[in-house]
């Protein structure tokens, strides 16, 4: 089970690359998504967050959670939730008038908020853990780590190699 669980975490972290890669590949090529695309990458969204939420269910029925320990999960809960949900939104696609300082910075405080989530994750994690038994420890020693998304900063821009022409903002004489 413990290894069905670990897949479980790796797909969905996987799947939400996936999905914002081919938002970012789109928008790299300039075009916007069309009907179908923009429905598939709903649905493919809708169905992370169902999996993600059922994962995070099953772990806490396994748990097997006393009415004292609600609280530190339902912290935890909504901050792993909350991080899943950003990364899922992806990275807003640059203004044509931003310069690369501004891009850059706008990248490095996407990343530094996803550090932050993580951290307010793992206290979260903290808190919960020091209110679990000894036996419920043992389980969340497994589980725990596959609730957490892996942190994703969105960069997929340069994935698949060098950037294009329509990339590269031209410069006037």
């Amino acid at each position: 089970m413990t290894a069905r669980r670990g897949r479980c975490a790796v797909l969905l972290a996987l799947l939400a690359a996936g999905t914002a890669v081919q938002a970012q590949e789109r928008s790299r090529q300039g075009g916007q998504p069309g009907p179908d695309e923009a429905d598939r990458g709903a649905i493919q969204r809708g169905t992370i967050a169902a999996e993600f939420s059922a994962h995070l269910q099953d772990v806490k029925q396994r748990l097997k959670l006393q009415t004292a320990q609600q609280a530190a999960w339902d912290t935890f809960a909504r901050r792993v939730q909350a991080l899943m949900e950003d990364q899922m939104r992806g990275v807003a696609r640059p203004d044509d008038r931003e310069d690369a300082v501004r891009q850059i910075n706008r990248r490095v405080d996407v990343v530094r908020n996803r550090l932050a989530a993580m951290e307010d994750i793992a206290d979260a994690a903290r808190q919960l853990y020091s209110a679990l038994s000894a036996d419920q420890r043992k389980l969340a020693d497994d589980l725990l780590p596959t609730t957490v998304p892996a942190l994703y900063s969105g960069l997929a821009d340069f994935a698949h190699g060098p950037p294009d022409e329509k990339m590269i903002r031209k410069k006037g004489p």
